[in-house]
């Protein structure tokens, strides 16, 4: 569905770290930029950003990085992208 893609809007809700029931229900950064590399997406929206992840966006594009090198935004409430 996010194929080639204007912008592509994901969760950050967990850290790279997390274990147990977080991880299993949110995408953790690495995969979150393989599927934008696997969709070839313009721009990353990260949204859904947690107390856990606030303050935590150094850490979240060094695991986007790898596998995403397109603009990466960090969403915060209220936040308009066109």
């Amino acid at each position: 569905m996010a194929k080639d893609a204007d912008v592509f809007i994901a969760h950050k809700a967990v850290p790279e770290v997390i274990t147990g029931a977080p991880r299993a229900l949110h995408m953790p950064p690495s995969v979150i930029g393989q599927i934008a590399r696997a969709a070839a997406v313009k721009r990353l929206v990260l949204s859904h950003r947690m107390f856990r992840t606030l303050g935590r966006e150094k850490e979240t594009r060094q695991f986007i990085a790898p596998s995403y090198s397109g603009a990466i935004a960090f969403a915060e409430d209220l936040d308009c992208f066109r």
